[in-house]
């Protein structure tokens, strides 16, 4: 069972985050996680943060509401609350440096967009040693890509849904546009191009 975290080591950890940790804590072990069970994962581990204000001894359903869609926007998890929740690889990638920021001794400073500096680094290299940015920056003019090519490089996989295909590819690109990486947002926005029109047969 779950064993609940100190106050002090989460109070200043986004929900979002928290709730990315909490699936990851689900589904590691095989368990499905369903929206119950992610509620009663959350409540276990972070009482305060997502209890009653007036019951604490209640969690509150509510405040998972506006975090679960802002993940689904960010492309970190699969899933809705009618049925079942699991991480795409870069929510795995924020579950486990939660994880850290949470079992380690250090500080718990809140754990904002600045402080995923690291992962931030970790996609954009990511992408920029691919196969397919190499070839990019040896033609762009003729530079195409497969529908394969473009979940490899996205992290996801012939079962992740299009929907999702298209939340990660946003982004990269926002991340891009963060960097100054004009040369990689270039590269996005031809890989985007390249696939224009496959919604209608891919999207679940």
């Amino acid at each position: 069972m779950a064993n609940e975290f100190p106050e002090g080591k989460y109070n200043s950890i986004p929900k979002e985050n928290l709730i990315t940790f909490s699936i990851y804590s689900v589904t590691k072990n095989g368990e499905p996680c369903t929206f119950e069970r992610l509620v009663k994962e959350c409540f276990t581990l972070f009482p305060k943060a997502f209890g009653f204000s007036r019951y604490p001894q209640w969690p509150d359903s509510l405040k998972f509401d506006r975090p679960l869609r802002t993940l689904r926007e960010r492309g970190w998890i699969v899933g809705n609350p009618k049925t079942l929740f699991s991480l795409t690889k870069f929510g795995e990638t924020i579950a486990k440096e939660t994880e850290q920021a949470l079992k380690g001794s250090g500080s718990t400073k809140k754990h904002t967009r600045g402080s995923n500096r690291g992962v931030d680094a970790a996609v954009i290299n990511s992408l920029k040693e691919s196969a397919a940015y190499s070839r990019f920056l040896k033609n762009k003019e003729q530079f195409s890509l497969t529908e394969m090519e473009l979940r490899a490089l996205l992290q996801c996989t012939l079962e992740t849904p299009w929907r999702i295909v298209k939340q990660n590819l946003q982004y990269s690109k926002n991340l891009a546009a963060e960097y100054n990486d004009s040369e990689l947002l270039d590269f996005l926005q031809a890989c985007e191009q390249s696939v224009t029109g496959r919604e209608g047969t891919n999207a679940s």
